[in-house]
């Protein structure tokens, strides 16, 4: 094998694995997030997945909603060290703000533990939902292949 070949081999091996995902660690969350929810990928790929065509309709008539609706909601998780984590949701004008747990588990993904502000307005229920970093975003486990559901650092 020439060497010019050896070299596009481990350019092409190196790229290959530069989209898995790598172990969490604390320096990797500290910060701000971003959530981000593509919602209107999700429900198209409900629409086309539909069984009968009164489903398909029922979806891409509620998905301008809920896309309306999102349009309106950003969701920020600011990680500190300790495991402690302070969540603000801006909704229509309004800023709610709360604080919960985080821990990396055994397998190398962060996990937001359930948080229930004091006043009831939001929760988030995470459901041991894990997160997983891939290519500089946190991405739910739940919607790796897709990534319709992520996080991006702002700071």
């Amino acid at each position: 094998m020439k060497p010019k070949s050896l070299t596009i081999l481990s350019l092409i091996l190196l790229l290959g694995f530069s989209t898995q995902a790598q172990r969490v660690e604390e320096k990797d969350v500290l910060g701000i997030w971003k959530l981000i929810i593509e919602i209107d990928e999700e429900l198209d790929k409900e629409a086309d997945e539909a069984e009968t065509l009164l489903e398909e309709v029922i979806i891409n008539a509620v998905s301008g909603l809920v896309s309306g609706v999102m349009d309106n909601i950003e969701i920020y998780f600011e990680f500190e060290k300790r495991g402690k984590v302070n969540v603000t949701v801006k909704a229509y004008g309004e800023v709610e703000e709360d604080e919960g747990n985080w821990y990396i588990n055994n397998r190398g993904y962060l996990v937001i533990e359930d948080i229930d502000d004091d006043d009831d307005t939001f929760s988030i229920s995470a459901d041991d939902d894990e997160w997983k970093l891939i290519d500089g975003l946190l991405v739910s486990e739940e919607h790796e292949d897709d990534r319709n559901v992520y996080m991006t650092k702002v700071d």
